[in-house]
This record gives C-alpha cells, structure tokens and sequence, in this order.
C-alpha cells in the first residue's frame, strides 16, 4: 500500500501510519473476518495498488499510543498478546489488548465517536471479544467476560451536561458475558466465513459475491418530516406513505425530504472499493440519479 501526503505533512506522521500487509499468507484476524469476503480477497489481490493519504488515517496514530500506553502488564495479566487457532486450512488470528487470567476478563482499547454509544452500534465490536474469547478457550484459556473501552474522541462536556441521554464522560465501557451459546455461535460464524473465503478466492473480481448489508454498514432510504425553518427531522420513517401522511397530519409547513441509503464502509472506508464492481455500480447508478 502506498501513502501519499497531499498535506505535506512531516515524516514523522508518515511513518507513524505506514502499514503493512494485515495478514499472513492463509492467515486471518479477527478484524479481518468482521469484513466482507469480497473486501478481504479484493485488499489481498491489489495491496501493492492500494493507496491512503496520511491524512485520512490520523485517527490510528492515536490508536497506537493508547495502545502503548497501556501496555504494561500485572501479575495475573498479559497485553497485546496473540491467539491463534488453525479452521480449515486458515490460522485465525488475534491480538489481545489485556487479558485478566484470574478473573477470565478480556479487555480491549478503542477510540471512538460519541454516536457509536448514542446509536448503540456496537456489533462488530461484540463479534470481535467473542473472536477473542473463542481463540482463547481454544488454547485452553477461560474467557468470561468481553470489555471494550472506549476513549471518545469528539466528546462535549457542553452536550454532557444538557443532555442525559449523551456519554457523560469521554470515556465509555461497553461489556458483555462470555457464554456457551456465544461461543457456539462465534464458532459458527468463524467457519462460515473461512469456508466462504476458500470458495471465492480464486473466483474472477465481478463473480465474488458483493458483501452483505451488514458487513458495508447499509444505511436504508429514510423520509425525514421536515418544518419549515428548522433544520433538524420532526420524526424520520422508512416508508413514505407513512412520511407525507403524518406531515399532512401536522399541517401547513411541514413537507418530506428524501435522504438515499448509502453504504458507509463502502464509501468512506473501504480501501479496495476502486476494484469493486458493486461499488463501482453504485456510484454510477447514484450519479445518474443526481443527473435525472
């Protein structure tokens, strides 16, 4: 992958967000399989072709010095240790951030948005700690609890203080039990995607199947009640009859705005989406809309 730095921006930073390939030849990490198949075969064939500016990728600098701070280990602990566990001709992978081996207790760093615990949008990261539980019950290790925190990065004490349903500290934990229907279910999903992988890996780019809604972060069409002179949605539907029958219901001045769906990692943080013909469709389908 090559770095380029539209901003000028010094060595330093450049170096501190070059980046390697992610994973070993049939190698796989957990992050890895949070991806969609076609994103993983699709980053693996055109790494070397793949482009990211220094800018765009600021946000992981402070990821590794949270990371680096954190690393210093106790006495029934370890950090930044790696798992694996071989399923079906691939080594599954994971770097764990903190591990409690008394108590069982998984814990990971992240940094993050204030929106992602407004929104409760937190499947990846459950996905991930299950991941990370599995490898490590694998290896003969007790998991029995998942704890992410979460340092929050555009947080306002200003919203904090007015508002009881925002974050009311930068910092925020989101925790769950390890179970034995998790693992079950983890174990499935693991193998699901391994066995997808193998079968769509030497498959020409277009006849990869695109990944599925969830795996591109799919934001359905919505219909936003609008009143005049406000710029915020009265109340925001997914089906239009029901948009213009409640605008009729509040009268003179309020009307319907339109606001398309989009896939977001798509759009905005997919690096391969330039080889991808379901991205490629898309954006000229969308471009044909904005022309009509």
């Amino acid at each position: 992958m090559r770095i380029t730095n539209k901003l000028n921006l010094p060595d330093g930073l450049v170096k501190a967000v070059s980046t390697e390939k992610h994973n070993a030849p049939l190698c796989m990490s957990a992050t890895t399989l949070l991806q969609g198949v076609k994103q993983i075969i699709l980053t693996e064939r055109y790494w070397d072709q793949l482009q990211d500016d220094v800018a765009d990728r600021i946000w992981a600098i402070w990821g590794q010095a949270v990371h680096s701070l954190l690393e210093h280990e106790g006495e029934n602990d370890f950090t930044e240790q790696e798992m694996s566990y071989k399923v079906g001709g691939i080594t599954v992978t994971g770097r764990i951030d903190h591990y409690d081996m008394k108590s069982g207790v998984i814990s990971d760093y992240k940094t993050a948005s204030v929106n992602k615990v407004k929104f409760n949008d937190f499947t990846e990261w459950r996905l991930q700690g299950m991941i990370y539980a599995w490898l490590l019950t694998r290896n003969k290790f007790p998991a029995r609890c998942c704890r992410f925190i979460a340092l929050l990065k555009d947080h306002s004490k200003t919203e904090a203080r007015y508002d009881r349903q925002y974050p009311q500290t930068p910092v925020y934990v989101y925790e769950f039990p390890v179970t034995s229907t998790g693992l079950f279910k983890i174990s499935a999903f693991i193998r699901d995607k391994v066995t997808a992988y193998l079968e769509n890996c030497e498959k020409a780019d277009d006849e990869i199947p695109p990944c599925s809604p969830e795996e591109r972060w799919e934001r359905p069409s919505k219909f936003a009640v609008m009143k005049e002179g406000r710029q915020r949605a009265v109340k925001l539907y997914e089906n239009e009859s029901e948009a213009h029958a409640r605008a009729q219901e509040l009268g003179v001045g309020y009307f319907i705005e339109h606001r398309p769906g989009e896939s977001v990692r798509c759009q905005n943080y997919c690096i391969c989406s330039g080889f991808c013909n379901f991205c490629r469709e898309n954006a000229a389908a969308e471009t044909e809309k904005t022309a009509a």
